[in-house]
C-alpha cells in the first residue's frame, strides 16, 4: 500500500512553504517535497508588501520577518545625475509598510513555522508524474538515493516554479514571452553618499562618449549599513557575451555598474551575482481536477514593484484556508474552484501592469509607487462565493469581495488597551461580525445570539464570532462571542454600519457576505452556496 497524505505540495519556495504551514497549523496532513538538497542563500525575491505582512501576522511570524528585514521609507529616482522624484511610503494609515526581507530569510521564517505546526520539508525528493482518478491523486516520487516510492493524496498542488514538472504534467498552456533584455544582479556593499533607506533607481541617457543609456536599480539589504542588492538592463554586447555566465566576478559587476552609479561609488563584498532574462506568463488554468498551481509555477512578470513572491504567498493563502474546510469534509468542489476564478484574475493583473512598468523604465528611467503596490487594494468582488443582500449603500463601503479594511480603537470590558479588528479575524476562521446601535441594541444582539448558533453549528471550530457595539450601546457581554466597543466610531464611519447589520467575513480577511439584518436563513443560504453544499453532507 501507498503511503497516504491530505495534500502533497511540489516545491518548498515561500509559496509551497507558506501553504504548508498554514495547512500544518490548520491541522490538515501535508506532504512537502523538494527536488534541491537544500535551501539556498541568495538575495532573490526581497520586497515584502503590506498584505503579506497581514498574512504573515496571521500565520504568527510577523515580527520574526520585521526583526530579519529593514524597512523601505521610500522610493528615490534619479536621473542623469539629479533627483526627479522621492516617493515616501507612507508611515500611519497602513497596517504595514514595505519591508526588504532577503527570500532565504522568508523560506527560513516560514520553514520555522512548518516546523513548529510538526511538519518539515522532504529536500532531495522530486516529484516524476502522477496520476488522478476520482478519489485522489497517485504521485510517483524518486528520494535523494534514487529509490522509488509511491505517494497517495488527496489534493496535489505545484508549487515548484516556472519550469514547473506539475503545469508541463497537466499540459496547461503558460502563455507569454520573453523579454529580450538581460539583466545583472549583485548581491554587495556600496559606499556612496546617497541616503540608506529608499529603493533607489538611477537612469541616464545616452551619453555623448557614446555610452548607451542606462537603468539600475538598488535596494537596501539586511546585514551591513551598506548591503544593497543593485540590478542593471545589459548593454547588448556585455548580454551577448555574459548570458552563458551563471555569476559574473566581481570585476565584471564593477566595469559594468560603476559607470551608471554617483561619482566616487565603492562597491566590495560581493556576496552573490546572476545573470537572467525576464519573462512575462500566465498559466492557462490553476485548477484541473485535484491539482493546483500557485506562485511561479502560475504566473511570472518582471520584477517591478515586487510583486511576485507576494502574489504567490497571497496564493497560498487563498488555497489553504479552502484546502482545510474540503479536508474537513465542510466544503466541496465549488469551494475549490472559487481559487481559480479568485486568483487567476489577480496574477493576470499583475502580469500586466508589471509588463507595463517595465516597459516604462527601459523607456523613461522611472516608475513611482503607489497604493496598488501595498496589495491592500487586491479583491474578489464579482466572485462565485461571495453575495451581498444590502441595496442602496455606497460602492466605496467594504463590499463582499474586499478585504476588511484597518480598524482600530475597539474596546472590550476588562481589558485596557484598545485592540484591532484584524486581531478578531483569520486564523483559518470564518468570522461573523455584527453591529448594534442606540435604542435597537437590545433587539439587534439578540437576533445575532440566534444567528451565532447557526454560525457555529454549521461550521463547529472553523467559526468565530464578534459583535460591535456603538459607544453608549447597552449590550450584555456573552460567553459565546466577544463583544466589542466601537468607541471612536471607526468601524461604524469605515463599513456604513446601521444597528442589526452583519457581515461574514472569510479566513483570509475578505467579506464573503454582507446583510442588512440578522437573517440566519438568508446566512445559511450563502454559505452553503460558498460551501458547495457540503455542509449538508
Amino acid at each position: 500500500m501507498p503511503d497516504t497524505t491530505d495534500v502533497l505540495i511540489a516545491g518548498a519556495g515561500p509559496v509551497g512553504l507558506m501553504l504548508a504551514a498554514e495547512l500544518r497549523r490548520d491541522g490538515v496532513d501535508v506532504r512537502v517535497i523538494d527536488a534541491h538538497t537544500g535551501r539556498t542563500f541568495f538575495v532573490k525575491a526581497l520586497g515584502v508588501t503590506a498584505r503579506t505582512l497581514e498574512l504573515f501576522e496571521d500565520l504568527g511570524v510577523v515580527h520574526e520577518a520585521i526583526d530579519a528585514g529593514i524597512w523601505l521609507t521610500g522610493a528615490d529616482a534619479y536621473r542623469d545625475g539629479e533627483l526627479a522624484s522621492s516617493t515616501p511610503v507612507p508611515r500611519e494609515g497602513l497596517p504595514y509598510g514595505a519591508l526588504s526581507l532577503a527570500q532565504h530569510e522568508t523560506e527560513r521564517i516560514l520553514e520555522r513555522a512548518l516546523a513548529r505546526h510538526g511538519g518539515r520539508v522532504e529536500y532531495g525528493t522530486t516529484l516524476i508524474d502522477f496520476a488522478e482518478d476520482a478519489d485522489g491523486v497517485t504521485c510517483n516520487l524518486q528520494s535523494p538515493d534514487g529509490a522509488a516510492s509511491v505517494l497517495r493524496c488527496r489534493w496535489l498542488v505545484g508549487c515548484d516554479g516556472a519550469r514547473s514538472t506539475v503545469r508541463r504534467h497537466l499540459n496547461v498552456p503558460f502563455d507569454g514571452d520573453r523579454y529580450p533584455q538581460t539583466f545583472m544582479l549583485a548581491d554587495l556593499d556600496v559606499d556612496w553618499h546617497l541616503p540608506r533607506g529608499p529603493m533607489i533607481r538611477i537612469s541616464h541617457s545616452a551619453a555623448a562618449d557614446g555610452r548607451g543609456a542606462a537603468t539600475l536599480a538598488a535596494v537596501p539589504v539586511r546585514g551591513s549599513p551598506r548591503r544593497y542588492r543593485m540590478s542593471i538592463v545589459l548593454p547588448p554586447d556585455d548580454a551577448a557575451r555574459l548570458q552563458a555566465v551563471a555569476a559574473p566576478d566581481f570585476a565584471e559587476i564593477e566595469r559594468i555598474m560603476l559607470p551608471v552609479l554617483p561619482g566616487g561609488t565603492r562597491l566590495s563584498s560581493m556576496h552573490w551575482s546572476s545573470v537572467y532574462r525576464v519573462s512575462h506568463r500566465i498559466a492557462a488554468h490553476y485548477v484541473q481536477g485535484r491539482v493546483f498551481l500557485a506562485g511561479d509555477a502560475a504566473h511570472i512578470h518582471p520584477p517591478v514593484g515586487g510583486l511576485g513572491m507576494n502574489t504567490g504567498v497571497q496564493d497560498a493563502h487563498n488555497l489553504a484556508w479552502k484546502l482545510t474546510l474540503a479536508a474537513r469534509g465542510l466544503a466541496g468542489r465549488s469551494l475549490l474552484d472559487s481559487y481559480e476564478a479568485e486568483r487567476r484574475p489577480v496574477g493576470l493583473d499583475v502580469v500586466e501592469s508589471t509588463s507595463r512598468a517595465l516597459n516604462t523604465v527601459l523607456a523613461h528611467g522611472e516608475v513611482r509607487p503607489a497604493m496598488r503596490e501595498t496589495q491592500l487594494l487586491v479583491g474578489y468582488r464579482g466572485s462565485p462565493i461571495v453575495a451581498d443582500a444590502c441595496d442602496h449603500l455606497a460602492p466605496e463601503l467594504p463590499a463582499p469581495g474586499d478585504r476588511v479594511p484597518e480598524i482600530g480603537g475597539l474596546l472590550e470590558d476588562f481589558i485596557g488597551h484598545r485592540q484591532r479588528l484584524a486581531a478578531h479575524i483569520g486564523h483559518a476562521r470564518h468570522t461573523l461580525i455584527g453591529y448594534c446601535a442606540d435604542d435597537t441594541g437590545d433587539r439587534a444582539a439578540a437576533s445575532f445570539d440566534a444567528v451565532a448558533d447557526a454560525w457555529r453549528g454549521a461550521l463547529g471550530a472553523a467559526s468565530n464570532a464578534v459583535l460591535i457595539a456603538a459607544p453608549g450601546t447597552a449590550c450584555n457581554a456573552s460567553e459565546a462571542y466577544r463583544v466589542l466597543t466601537d468607541s471612536a466610531g471607526e468601524f461604524a464611519g469605515a463599513f456604513g454600519a446601521r444597528s442589526g447589520m452583519m457581515w461574514a467575513v472569510r479566513p483570509d480577511g475578505h467579506i464573503g457576505f454582507r446583510s442588512g439584518d440578522c437573517s440566519a436563513v438568508a446566512l445559511m443560504a450563502w454559505l452553503d452556496s460558498a460551501l458547495g453544499g457540503a455542509r449538508r453532507a
